[in-house]
C-alpha cells in the first residue's frame, strides 16, 4: 500500500481492511485537502495539506468558498468519521463543516446547495441542500473541534462537538461519491482537519464497535 494510504484505528479489522487485503488495488480514504478542488479564496498553508485558511478579503466582505478532500468516502467502509479543529474563527466565524458530492459549487458553504450538507459555527444551524438552516447544535469557535461522520448501515450522518455527539441526520441521500468538505466565508478563518492520523476527541473506537456489532448481529448490508 502506498504512502498515501491511511486507515484509522477504528477501522482495523473492518470490512474495508479485509477488502484491501484481498485485492491488489486498495480502496483509499480521504487523507488531506485537495488543492485542485476548492474555491478561489481558500489557501492550504501546510505541507501535509491539513490546514486551510480563508485568504480574503475578496470583492465582498463575505465571500463563501469550500474545499473538498482528496478522496471520497467509500461505502465499503461502513462507518466513517473525521474532525476539524478551529484554529482561528476569523473576522466573523462563518465556518461550515460537512459533506458534498462531486461537481457541487465551491463558491457556496456546505449545505447551501443540492448534494451538500453542513453544520455551521456562526449560528449552530444544520443546512441540508438549501440556504435556510434548522437549529441543530451550539455555536463553535476558535479552539473547538467539530466532527462529522457517516453510518452507511443506518444511512445516517452525525455531528459532534468537542467529543460529544450532537445529533443525527437521516434525510441526506448517501448516493454518488461523498467528500469531507469545509466552507469559510470571511477573512482569516482557519481550520485543521484530522482524517485519522491523530487520536479523535470523540470516542469513535467505541462508537464503531457498537455500530459494527449491530450490523453483524442483524446482518445489515452496507449501502453501495
Amino acid at each position: 500500500m502506498g504512502s498515501n494510504y491511511l486507515l484509522p484505528n477504528y477501522l482495523r479489522d473492518s470490512h474495508l481492511e479485509k477488502c484491501n487485503k484481498k485485492t491488489c488495488s486498495c480502496i483509499s480514504l480521504p487523507t488531506h485537502w485537495n488543492p485542485n478542488d476548492c474555491g478561489p479564496c481558500i489557501v492550504i498553508v501546510d505541507e501535509k495539506k491539513l490546514i486551510v485558511k480563508h485568504s480574503g478579503p475578496g470583492t465582498d466582505p463575505i465571500e463563501p468558498v469550500s474545499i473538498r478532500a482528496n478522496n471520497h468516502i467509500p461505502p465499503e467502509v461502513g462507518l466513517y468519521y473525521f474532525e476539524t479543529t478551529i484554529i482561528n474563527r476569523g473576522d466573523r466565524g462563518y465556518i461550515g463543516i460537512g459533506l458534498s458530492k462531486p461537481g457541487t459549487p465551491l463558491d457556496k458553504m456546505p449545505g447551501w446547495v443540492l448534494d451538500t450538507i453542513g453544520y455551521h459555527g456562526d449560528n449552530g444551524r444544520l443546512y441540508r441542500e438549501r440556504e435556510r438552516g434548522v437549529n441543530f447544535g451550539p455555536l463553535y469557535t476558535t479552539g473547538e473541534t467539530v466532527g462529522c461522520g457517516i453510518n452507511f448501515f443506518d444511512t445516517e450522518i452525525f455531528f459532534t462537538k468537542n467529543g460529544i455527539l450532537l445529533g443525527k441526520e437521516l434525510s441526506f441521500k448517501l448516493e454518488k461519491k461523498i467528500y469531507p468538505t469545509c466552507g469559510m466565508a470571511s477573512p482569516n478563518e482557519s481550520i485543521l482537519v484530522n482524517f485519522g492520523s491523530e487520536p479523535f476527541k470523540f470516542p469513535i473506537d467505541l462508537y464503531a464497535k457498537r455500530i459494527f456489532s449491530k450490523a453483524k448481529k442483524y446482518k445489515m448490508e452496507i449501502l453501495e
